[in-house]
Protein backbone atom coordinates (compact mmCIF):
# COMPACT_ATOMS: atom_id res chain seq x y z
CA UNK A 1 0.00 0.00 0.00
CA UNK A 2 1.61 3.36 -0.89
CA UNK A 3 1.16 6.40 0.98
CA UNK A 4 1.71 10.27 0.23
CA UNK A 5 4.52 11.74 1.89
CA UNK A 6 1.78 14.75 3.12
CA UNK A 7 -0.06 11.65 4.86
CA UNK A 8 3.02 10.60 6.48
CA UNK A 9 4.12 13.75 7.88
CA UNK A 10 0.45 14.72 9.01
CA UNK A 11 0.56 10.93 10.76
CA UNK A 12 3.87 10.90 12.15
CA UNK A 13 3.10 14.65 14.03
CA UNK A 14 -0.02 13.32 15.26
CA UNK A 15 1.46 9.74 16.22
CA UNK A 16 2.58 11.20 20.10
CA UNK A 17 -0.05 13.10 20.99
CA UNK A 18 -2.15 10.08 22.23
CA UNK A 19 0.64 9.02 24.64
CA UNK A 20 1.06 12.37 25.63
CA UNK A 21 -2.20 13.27 26.73
CA UNK A 22 -2.25 9.59 28.77
CA UNK A 23 0.91 10.22 30.61
CA UNK A 24 -0.40 14.28 31.14
CA UNK A 25 -3.67 12.89 32.30
CA UNK A 26 -2.18 9.80 34.49
CA UNK A 27 0.31 12.47 36.18
CA UNK A 28 -2.30 14.81 36.83
CA UNK A 29 -4.16 12.26 38.05
CA UNK A 30 -1.54 10.67 40.23
CA UNK A 31 0.01 13.61 41.95
CA UNK A 32 -3.40 15.32 42.24
CA UNK A 33 -2.84 18.22 40.94
CA UNK A 34 -6.44 19.94 39.80
CA UNK A 35 -5.67 23.32 39.97
CA UNK A 36 -5.38 24.98 36.52
CA UNK A 37 -2.26 26.56 36.91
CA UNK A 38 -0.97 22.58 38.06
CA UNK A 39 -2.91 21.56 35.03
CA UNK A 40 -0.99 24.29 32.59
CA UNK A 41 2.24 23.79 33.76
CA UNK A 42 1.83 19.82 32.51
CA UNK A 43 0.41 20.32 29.63
CA UNK A 44 3.27 22.89 28.68
CA UNK A 45 5.61 20.85 29.75
CA UNK A 46 4.22 17.62 27.54
CA UNK A 47 4.41 20.72 24.78
CA UNK A 48 7.64 20.86 24.77
CA UNK A 49 8.17 16.94 25.17
CA UNK A 50 6.03 17.18 21.88
CA UNK A 51 8.33 19.96 20.31
CA UNK A 52 11.60 17.88 20.85
CA UNK A 53 9.50 14.70 19.40
CA UNK A 54 9.31 17.07 16.16
CA UNK A 55 12.80 18.24 16.14
CA UNK A 56 14.34 15.09 16.78
CA UNK A 57 12.18 11.92 15.62
CA UNK A 58 10.35 13.15 12.90
CA UNK A 59 13.16 13.94 10.39
CA UNK A 60 14.77 10.33 10.95
CA UNK A 61 11.52 8.99 10.92
CA UNK A 62 9.90 10.78 7.60
CA UNK A 63 13.22 9.43 6.05
CA UNK A 64 12.72 6.20 7.31
CA UNK A 65 8.92 5.92 6.00
CA UNK A 66 9.48 7.33 3.09
CA UNK A 67 11.99 4.04 2.13
CA UNK A 68 9.80 1.58 3.60
CA UNK A 69 7.01 3.13 1.52
CA UNK A 70 8.65 3.33 -1.96
CA UNK A 71 9.59 -0.51 -1.54
CA UNK A 72 5.50 -0.85 -0.62
CA UNK A 73 6.91 -2.54 2.67
CA UNK A 74 5.29 0.46 5.20
CA UNK A 75 3.52 -1.55 7.59
CA UNK A 76 2.41 -2.37 11.14
CA UNK A 77 5.72 -4.38 11.72
CA UNK A 78 8.18 -2.51 9.79
CA UNK A 79 6.74 0.49 11.60
CA UNK A 80 7.72 -0.90 15.35
CA UNK A 81 11.06 -2.46 14.35
CA UNK A 82 12.25 1.11 13.04
CA UNK A 83 9.98 2.40 16.18
CA UNK A 84 12.20 0.54 18.48
CA UNK A 85 15.20 1.55 16.30
CA UNK A 86 14.99 4.96 17.03
CA UNK A 87 13.89 4.92 20.42
CA UNK A 88 16.96 3.39 21.15
CA UNK A 89 19.18 6.37 21.49
CA UNK A 90 16.83 8.14 23.47
CA UNK A 91 16.38 5.59 26.04
CA UNK A 92 20.03 5.82 26.70
CA UNK A 93 20.16 9.14 27.15
CA UNK A 94 17.86 8.98 29.05
CA UNK A 95 19.15 6.94 30.94
CA UNK A 96 21.91 8.76 31.18
CA UNK A 97 20.20 11.60 32.52
CA UNK A 98 19.00 10.10 35.57
CA UNK A 99 21.87 7.80 36.57
CA UNK A 100 24.68 10.20 35.11
CA UNK A 101 26.49 7.28 33.21
CA UNK A 102 25.74 5.31 30.11
CA UNK A 103 24.22 2.00 30.14
CA UNK A 104 26.64 -0.91 29.40
CA UNK A 105 24.05 -3.30 28.53
CA UNK A 106 22.25 -0.94 26.26
CA UNK A 107 20.22 -3.82 25.01
CA UNK A 108 18.97 -5.06 28.10
CA UNK A 109 16.25 -1.91 28.13
CA UNK A 110 14.42 -3.89 25.32
CA UNK A 111 13.67 -6.32 28.33
CA UNK A 112 12.31 -3.88 30.65
CA UNK A 113 8.54 -3.64 30.04
CA UNK A 114 7.59 0.12 30.61
CA UNK A 115 10.25 0.96 27.85
CA UNK A 116 8.06 -1.91 25.34
CA UNK A 117 4.89 0.20 25.45
CA UNK A 118 6.85 4.02 25.74
CA UNK A 119 7.84 2.87 22.09
CA UNK A 120 5.35 0.68 20.61
CA UNK A 121 2.16 2.69 21.31
CA UNK A 122 3.12 5.61 19.44
CA UNK A 123 4.13 3.13 16.77
CA UNK A 124 0.70 1.83 16.97
CA UNK A 125 -0.84 5.30 16.98
CA UNK A 126 1.41 5.98 13.75
CA UNK A 127 -0.25 3.59 12.06
CA UNK A 128 -3.48 3.88 12.75
CA UNK A 129 -3.95 8.00 11.23
CA UNK A 130 -2.00 6.47 8.31
CA UNK A 131 -4.72 4.31 7.46
CA UNK A 132 -7.05 6.84 8.79
CA UNK A 133 -5.92 9.29 6.35
CA UNK A 134 -5.68 6.91 3.46
CA UNK A 135 -9.14 6.61 3.36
Amino acid sequence: MKYEKEKIVKALLLAPLPLLFFTALFFIIMNHEYSLYSILVVFAGHGLVYLAYCILTVPFSFMISVLLNRYSILNLLTICISSLLIAMPFFIVFVWSHTGELYKEWWKMYTDIPTMPLALFPSLCYWLFLIKLKG
